[in-house]
């Protein structure tokens, strides 16, 4: 059968001008032309956007080919590009007034409505699907979901059953959305008090080595089953480096390293790219894809770092158009998908059961193809109309309610 159900999930430029366009803290956005070595602390590039495609698209390949499921390490590329995004923003605004309410106002328009959304019409559905909610499943529209399957000590809180026995809802990729929001309850804070740019620079290296060291410590440490649930894998303070590392980014980014930063970042992607492989063949994974799971003790140990590195080199390799890796996220199906890639992160765990529930067992390479370009396609067309519809509208009260906050 080759349909498989996997548990596993889900801001330089070159000497030549480059047009980006700037979203300020208030919303608005306008257009601008940036060279190298011009600060510009508040500038979007589309190649962010190619990174999150490739992101979300690592993520799709889990839940729907599933045969090699690496696409869990997409979570961190969010991760660390999040991590990019929200300190820079921190940053850029640690003295103006008003700075908490404004980012959890902005915040709340960006996340809420589609995440409440699919909790509102999960909960309409009951009375067609007879859903049988476990007492550990009220954490998830709380922002707590991902503690759920180590309090409950069972991974069947990833899914809301149903009377149709072929129609699960899976719920167990909002997991990360909680991780986030976890982070940035903490973060904000530790950004505004500071507000010094080398000291937080400090701050984010040594948290990251000491998260480093506590995951080594815990491979170790904590029983097999709850690193066999991902437990490293899914809680905040294992995943805090992820988020620092694109922090540290961020800093970099407006400061005097910057140049540096640019210049190495498509040589350390390469670099860091070429250590996980060797250390995939040192730890016996080989070429064998199947084998690096997040619950492998030596990927919930260093394996996480390595792969953190190689998302902060890519992120860092997409805002200089000097680069290979620049033109490969500045494609325009990645950024369009990047675009989208909320929404599509969303649905596509959710709609995997109707998705796939037509196609049967699929025995030919080429129906299988066939049918995962078709599930890719409805995921991406209901994420485009839920972001026109639903998110956009929220979007654009970001200006006027932000910045009146």
């Amino acid at each position: 059968m080759l349909r498989h159900n996997q548990e596993t999930e889900a801001e330089t430029l070159a000497p030549t001008p480059v047009t980006i366009s700037t979203e300020h803290v208030a919303g608005s956005t306008q257009s601008m032309t940036t060279r190298s070595g011009v600060r510009n602390s508040g500038g979007w590039f589309p190649g962010l956007d190619g990174v999150r495609g490739i992101a979300v698209g690592l993520v799709f390949t889990v839940h729907y080919i599933g045969k090699y499921p690496i696409g869990w390490m997409g979570v961190i590329f969010f991760f660390v590009l999040s991590g990019y995004l929200i300190t820079g923003g921190l940053y850029d605004t640690r003295d103006e007034p008003h700075r908490f309410r404004r980012f959890y106002i902005r915040r709340t328009l960006r996340i809420f409505p589609l995440f409440y959304f699919v909790w509102i019409s999960i909960l309409v559905a009951d009375p067609l699907i007879h859903e049988r909610w476990q007492p550990m499943q009220w954490l998830w529209p709380v922002y707590l979901g991902n503690f759920a399957r180590f309090i409950a000590y069972s991974p069947s809180t990833d899914h809301i059953y149903t009377s149709v026995l072929w129609l699960p809802i899976e719920i167990g990729h909002f997991w990360s959305l909680a991780v986030e929001e976890q982070f940035y309850l903490v973060w904000p804070f530790v950004v505004f008090s500071i507000a010094d740019r080398k000291k937080l620079i400090r701050i984010c290296v040594g948290v990251m080595v000491a998260v480093l060291l506590l995951r080594i410590i815990l491979v170790a440490a904590i029983p097999s089953g709850l690193l066999q649930m991902e437990f490293l894998y899914r809680m905040p303070f294992t995943q805090a480096d992820s988020f620092l590392c694109g922090g540290l980014l961020a800093l970099w980014w407006r400061g005097p390293e910057r140049e540096r930063m640019l210049r190495a970042a498509p040589y350390l992607f390469f670099a860091f790219l070429g250590i996980f492989i060797f250390a995939c063949s040192i730890e016996g994974a080989g070429v064998g894809l199947n084998k690096l799971v997040p619950a492998t003790p030596w990927i919930s140990g260093y394996g996480f770092t390595l792969i953190y590195l190689i998302a902060a080199a890519l992120i860092a390799s997409s805002l200089s158009s000097t680069n290979l890796l620049f033109k490969i996220t500045n494609l325009r199906p990645l950024r369009f998908l990047g675009k989208y890639s909320y929404g599509f992160y969303v649905y596509h765990v959710i709609l995997r059961p109707i998705l796939i529930k037509p196609w049967g067992e699929l025995h030919s390479h080429w129906a299988f193809r066939l049918s995962v370009c078709i599930e890719f396609a409805i995921v991406l067309a209901v994420s485009v109309v839920s972001y026109h519809l639903l998110e956009a509208p929220f979007l654009r009260l970001k200006g006027r309610l932000a910045g009146h906050a």
